[in-house]
């Protein structure tokens, strides 16, 4: 994104070649913009109850504007005061994905975002249920050119009822934003250096490291295209292999889950060395969202053996002849499934893994429920392999109908033993 108007209020920032806690903001103005003229000065402070602390000072009266501070850089409340007179203005982290910090001022809202990794940030007036209204634009220091911050007054002319106090949403605008640029650069200073290397500093015992004590920089292999490459890619799955790079799948995971609607994201290996770096896409997304504050993922990790595509028929798939391979079985590979003869208890990692990180529970991936699962689908199967014999299946034979037994008008002339038995006593 790039600055809108070069005729719009446009404050340039720059560190004091005296003071490296001291920011200068300048406006350039003229034909060429060759002439600058201080604004503000934001000055780093220390206090014993808070991590970070700063102020904002009028350059040209030395007037104390601002201050902004926080506890903790992952507290999701910070400091933000206007001076002359004192008001506190809430500050506060209002994202649930995406980066996003919101004060309020004269009973508006004004939210501060950012895209993921990016230097661009964009302060808006939130007017629900009506659109926002962006009112101040900013960009980090870069290779480009140094931090700007450029404030939209043909959008704040807008709205002259709600927005009354101008110089104070200047400098509100000014004091939030580096704050949040103060914070950004003190994370990104704090994971360039290892703590290893602190903590020798501090005791003193910071030894010469020579040449032949630093391993050799591992050769990346060369970009292979493969089979894979052709297949259609699942929109939340994220394949890694050797030559792809861990920080775009990072960053694209991390796209992925400011969607809403995603609730999963699958990091995907096709060989087994690529598992270690499907391990630090994983760590390095929920590392990002502990550091912006985000709620914590779960992770499922599957492992999954390769699937065996069937060999090509010898006639080619046409109907022919059949033919009989007397050649011997290759060896099977071994893997879990297949142990080696004689040696039970020897155990291979699987080649492939998937790692699950969700933003909901998934049940069915628990190490006991996915077990539980295997055993139902393994008799399930086994059952259906052995149908019921045919003896059972067959149906009932049929019985020939019955002859009608001729009944007698004359009931005397039964010849039953019985009838006779009791003739004769009679």
């Amino acid at each position: 994104m790039a600055l809108r108007d070069a005729n719009c209020y446009t404050l340039t920032l720059s560190q004091s070649n005296t003071d490296p806690s001291i920011i200068q903001l300048s406006e350039s103005f003229g034909q060429l913009a060759n002439k600058v003229e201080p604004r503000y000065a934001r000055v780093r402070e220390k206090r014993d109850d808070e991590a970070y602390s700063s102020a904002i000072y009028d350059v040209l009266t030395g007037a104390r504007l601002a201050s902004a501070g926080y506890e903790m850089e992952k507290s999701k409340k910070r400091r933000l005061q206007l001076h002359g007179p004192d008001e506190d203005v809430p500050f506060e982290f209002t994202g649930r994905i995406n980066f996003e910090w919101t004060f309020t001022f004269e009973e508006n809202k004004y939210r501060w975002t950012r895209e993921v990794y990016g230097k661009d940030y964009i302060c808006s007036l939130d007017r629900k249920p009506d659109p926002k209204v962006e009112i101040c634009l900013a960009r980090d220091v870069s290779s480009k050119g140094p931090a700007r911050l450029q404030i939209l007054h043909y959008n704040i002319d807008r709205f002259p009822n709600e927005i009354k106090d101008l110089r104070g949403l200047e400098t509100l605008l000014v004091a939030s934003l580096l704050c949040l640029l103060d914070a950004a650069n003190d994370r990104n200073t704090l994971s360039r250096s290892p703590s290893s290397g602190n903590k020798s500093v501090k005791d003193g015992n910071m030894l010469p490291i020579r040449d032949k004590d630093v391993p050799p920089v591992p050769a990346r292999p060369e970009r292979v295209i493969s089979e894979d490459d052709f297949e259609p890619e699942n929109p939340n799955e994220i394949v890694v292999t050797m030559t792809s790079s861990i920080d775009n799948h990072i960053a694209r995971a991390i796209a992925l889950f400011q969607d809403p609607h995603v609730l999963f994201v699958v990091i995907r290996t096709k060989t087994a060395e690529a598992a270690q770096r499907a391990l630090e896409v994983s760590l390095g997304v929920k590392r990002f969202r502990h550091h912006e504050g985000l709620a914590e993922l779960y992770q499922y990790v599957i492992e999954e053996e390769v699937v065996s595509k069937p060999p090509p028929s010898l006639n080619g798939g046409k109907p022919g002849p059949k033919v009989i391979k007397l050649d011997d079985e290759p060896p099977k590979p071994i893997s879990p499934s297949n142990p080696v003869p004689g040696k039970s208890k020897v155990w291979t990692p699987f080649p492939n893994i998937a790692i699950y990180l969700s933003t909901i529970e998934l049940p069915d991936l628990k190490p006991g429920r996915r077990e539980h699962l295997k055993y139902v689908a393994s008799t399930s199967s086994k059952t259906s392999q052995h149908p019921p014999s045919a003896v059972s299946s067959a149906p009932p034979p049929v019985l020939p109908p019955k002859e009608p037994v001729p009944v007698h008008a004359d009931s005397s002339k039964r010849t039953s033993s019985f009838g006779r038995l009791f003739r004769s006593h009679s």
